[in-house]
């Protein structure tokens, strides 16, 4: 399996974080690797992980700032895993979620596994505010409506990738900011791809890389110009152009 942590300026608690997913994996699993994505930090971010020992971590460097989507989308295209999974560089979630996650690959065979923090046996023990759970639900409602999918929680930072879907989902993803997860929902949609999703714990948020409404606005943004763009590609597909060749024969 291939973890890959996107990270920006994550000086103060990168090692920690790393340590505690190294002692993790190695008592559940018997090969892992973790990828560490530095979106162009200007602290010391990446010479910390450069100087860490004894962990089975790639690195990839970013000269600037590109977006956690662009991030996301490099180590999920350098990784090696079968199963490819991305968490935030605080580890909000309980390392449970992964063990779930590779139990459902196994048993059902899916192409995705999604963490929900609104599925039966989920919890939030960080005690995330009400305004920033408010948000979180109307942009994940807004985003289903937009593109005529089930979104229940798109920004749950943990999500899972069989390789296969992993390779046909980030080559094609456009969008380099916090609404990737959306274009990503989108895709395995036209992909016809299988989703599951999973309980998750939320034991951290209290240091959200995400700030309101500065960032929602900007997520917003990044909703109309993925919608454009798809809608675009769907106009001048091979279905619809049949289906107007169709039509103006009958009219």
């Amino acid at each position: 399996m291939s973890i890959i942590i996107p990270c920006y300026n994550e000086n103060s608690r990168i090692a920690g974080s790393l340590q505690k997913l190294g002692r993790f994996c190695e008592e559940q699993f018997k090969e892992y690797e973790i990828i560490v994505v530095d979106d162009g930090s200007t602290d010391d971010t990446w010479e910390t992980v450069k100087g860490l020992q004894g962990l089975p971590i790639r690195s990839i460097r970013f000269a600037g700032n590109r977006g956690k989507g662009a991030a996301v989308k490099a180590g999920m295209l350098e990784a090696k895993g079968t199963y490819r999974f991305f968490t935030d560089a605080d580890l909000p979630y309980h390392l449970s979620a992964f063990s779930s996650a590779m139990g459902m690959f196994e048993s059902t065979g899916c192409d995705l596994v999604l963490g929900s923090r609104y599925l039966p046996g989920s919890e939030d023990r960080a005690g995330t505010n009400v305004v920033r759970k408010l948000a979180s639900r109307i942009f994940s409602s807004l985003a289903g409506r937009m593109f005529g999918i089930d979104i229940r929680d798109s920004q749950c930072g943990f999500k899972g990738f069989r390789d296969r879907a992993a390779e046909a989902l980030f080559s094609r993803c456009t969008t380099s900011g916090f609404a990737f997860d959306v274009e990503i929902f989108s895709l395995a949609k036209n992909l016809d791809l299988k989703i599951c999703r999973t309980p998750v714990i939320l034991v951290d948020n209290n240091q959200s890389s995400i700030r309101l409404p500065r960032d929602g606005l900007a997520m917003l943004w990044q909703l109309m110009k993925i919608r454009i763009a798809h809608k675009a590609k769907d106009d001048y597909s091979p279905q619809r152009r049949r289906a107007r060749r169709v039509n103006s024969f009958f009219v």
